[in-house]
């Protein structure tokens, strides 16, 4: 499952540099055509996913490391 989440975040990356509105093929297609911010939500949609998945990854690790982490606590 962890090379699912990793390729995704990959593919992911490459859309959101290939999906960016100064590349050349993307002049006249659909939401590019638009003024504005438009341009950028493919780019901008697939970079917000990645830091989510980046987060979400990092608070498993957290949750994960947390209880190992703390130092045990001795009662006389």
């Amino acid at each position: 499952m962890e090379v699912f989440w990793f390729w995704l975040m990959i593919l992911l990356l490459l859309f959101a540099v290939f999906a960016w509105p100064t590349w050349p093929y993307t002049h006249d297609r659909w939401v590019y055509r638009r003024g504005g911010g438009w341009r950028y939500a493919p780019s901008g949609a697939a970079a917000a996913l990645v830091l989510l998945l980046f987060l979400l990854v990092w608070f498993g690790l957290l949750v994960i490391a947390l209880p190992w982490a703390t130092a045990p606590v001795v009662v006389d």
